[in-house]
C-alpha cells in the first residue's frame, strides 16, 4: 500500500481497519466520521509514437527506476482527457507534437517500487503518430531515441509491457481502437 494513514485526513480521529463484505480488501475507515480509505489507482498516459515504423524511448533520468528506458507520458491532470494528457506530456518531455491514432488498452501498473511504497497506477496506452515540433527533451530524460520494436528496451514501468505485443500486432484478440485487444484489457471507442 503505498498510502498509509493513521489518522483520517477530515478529522484526525485514529483510523481503525473495517472489516469488508465479500470479495473487496479491509479498508482503515474513521469511526467518527465514517471517512474510508480506498486506495484506487491513478491513471496515467503513455505513447507509442510511430514515426516510419520506429518508436520513441526515453531514458529516465530521475527516480524512480532512474536510467531506464520508458514510454513519453505520465499523469493525467484533473481536468485532462486521456488524449489531452498524452499530447501535453509528449509535448512537455521531447517537444514534439503528435496524433493520437487510437487506444492500445488500459494496464494496471505501479508507479516507483512494485515492491515497496509504489503508487498503483492504471497506465492508458495509446497509438500515436509523430506529426512535427522541435526535439527538445527535458530534464525528466537523459536520453531519447527511436527503436523498432525488435529492438525497443523493456520498458521501466509494468504497464508498458505488455502494451508492445498490440503495438506490433501479436497474438490474439480483434482489431479495435487502433490497436489490437489482447486478453484481460479493457477497451474504449476510438479516439476522434
Amino acid at each position: 500500500m503505498s498510502e498509509q494513514f493513521s489518522f483520517c485526513p477530515r478529522c484526525a480521529a485514529a483510523l481503525e481497519m473495517r472489516p469488508s463484505e465479500g470479495s473487496d480488501p479491509d479498508r482503515p475507515a474513521c469511526p467518527a466520521c465514517g471517512f474510508v480509505h480506498y486506495e484506487n489507482p491513478t491513471p496515467t498516459v503513455q505513447a507509442w509514437i510511430d514515426r516510419d515504423g520506429s518508436y520513441l524511448a526515453l531514458e529516465r533520468n530521475q527516480e524512480p527506476l532512474k536510467g531506464a528506458w520508458n514510454l513519453p507520458g505520465g499523469f493525467v491532470e484533473s481536468d485532462e482527457s486521456g488524449p489531452e494528457a498524452i499530447k501535453r506530456e509528449v509535448r512537455e518531455e521531447t517537444g514534439l507534437e503528435i496524433e493520437v491514432l487510437g487506444l492500445i488498452g488500459i494496464f494496471p501498473s505501479t508507479y516507483g517500487d512494485p515492491d515497496g511504497d509504489g503508487k498503483p497506477i492504471l497506465d492508458i496506452a495509446y497509438r500515436c503518430r509523430h506529426t512535427g515540433g522541435d526535439w527538445a527533451i527535458s530534464e525528466e530524460s537523459s536520453e531519447g531515441r527511436w527503436f523498432s520494436l525488435d529492438e525497443f528496451p523493456e520498458p521501466a514501468f509494468r504497464g508498458g509491457r505488455p502494451a508492445r505485443a498490440p503495438v506490433r500486432g501479436d497474438e490474439g484478440g480483434s482489431k479495435q481502437g487502433g490497436g489490437i485487444n489482447p486478453p484481460g484489457v479493457v477497451w474504449a471507442p476510438q479516439v476522434e
